[in-house]
């Protein structure tokens, strides 16, 4: 009698044991170079509130110590020692995706329903490209590059021995410029400042937001933005694949439908903020295009599409890219 009774509550132990082995909690550690309190940061904090609980507490993200880096560069190294995830912008993706640099060639595209358009036809190239080590859970719009400089850029011809500060690890970019007569200047976003002060520089190719976060030192140094947006940046949460296969599977599609909803929503608030970022750089003049200027900019990019363009990325990639813009601009 003892002896079953013992085997009875071996089994209701056994019993009220199994829910606390199923339900143990799966803590994805990220990373991210981003600014405190953006929008991308907010982002990822409203994203671990939401995974904690949607899934009951069983999937959690964290920001470990361990996670914070000085570059893009660091973050998908980490991701081969540890890091789970990541958010990357245009520059990481590169890393992994060289192809993914040609959404911001330079006047490719020119507003958001051509960026919403060519983001939706990449995407799956994005995701079959990385599958072998990567899962691509979301694409997001970053905002938009413009010219900033001392001089009026209206169309190509402004360009001509221009000297442009270009990120060192922007070849394409560099090349681009080259092909139109401008003097590329190596020099990460974080060297404009000195370099535009110390008048080692012409111009830059950046976000408003960084223009506007260092207007108080920049006035004076910057008398132009362009009228026109110049190349989007897009952001990415990529997960290593073998960590998010450990996700339970009934969880899989909840998560992931959080994550392109919090994608969307970094999206519109990165923008909102771009909007303020323009509104408050007073003094600032913004001259309007003359009125050939988008076709020239056009030509410009068809005058390469067929050479440099062509030997820089790949025939998928551009198809893809130009299949998409014909596309949305048959909807105008």
């Amino acid at each position: 009698m003892i002896r079953g009774r013992a085997i009875i509550a071996i089994a209701i132990a056994m019993a009220l044991a199994a829910p606390a082995l199923t339900a143990q909690t799966l803590t994805l550690r990220m990373a991210a170079n981003v600014p405190a309190s953006s929008p991308w940061d907010l982002g990822l904090k409203r994203l671990a509130a939401e995974f904690d609980k949607v899934s009951g507490g069983r999937v959690k993200i964290a920001f470990p110590q361990s996670a914070h880096v000085a570059s893009e560069s660091d973050i998908i190294q980490k991701m081969r020692l540890g890091i789970d995830g990541a958010l990357l912008t245009t520059y990481g993706l590169a890393q992994l995706y060289p192809d993914s640099l040609a959404l911001s060639i330079p006047g490719f595209m020119r507003d958001d329903a051509e960026f919403d358009a060519i983001l939706a036809a990449v995407e799956p190239l994005f995701r079959s490209k990385l599958a072998d080590r990567y899962v691509v859970l979301a694409l997001s719009k970053g905002g938009w590059l413009r010219y900033f400089s001392r001089v009026p850029i209206t169309q190509p011809s402004d360009l001509e021995k221009l000297r442009i500060s270009i990120d060192p690890s922007d070849e394409t970019v560099m090349q681009l410029m080259q092909s139109v007569g401008a003097r590329p200047v190596k020099g990460s976003t974080a060297d404009f400042l000195l370099q535009i002060n110390s008048n080692a520089v012409d111009a830059c190719i950046v976000s408003p937001i960084y223009v506007a976060s260092l207007w108080s030192q920049l006035r004076g140094q910057i008398a132009y933005g362009s009228s026109f947006k110049v190349a989007p940046f897009v952001g990415a949460i990529i997960f290593n694949k073998s960590s998010w296969e450990k996700v339970p599977a009934e969880l899989k599609p909840k998560l992931e439908g959080i994550v392109r909803d919090m994608a969307a929503k970094i999206s519109a608030d990165s923008a909102k903020l771009e909007a303020d970022a323009l509104a408050s750089l007073d003094g600032i003049k913004y001259p309007p295009e003359p009125a050939d200027a988008q076709a020239k900019w056009d030509k410009l990019i068809a005058d390469r599409r067929g050479g440099l363009i062509a030997k820089l990325f790949s025939a998928d990639m551009l198809d893809t890219m130009d299949g998409a813009l014909a596309q949305a601009r048959k909807r105008k």
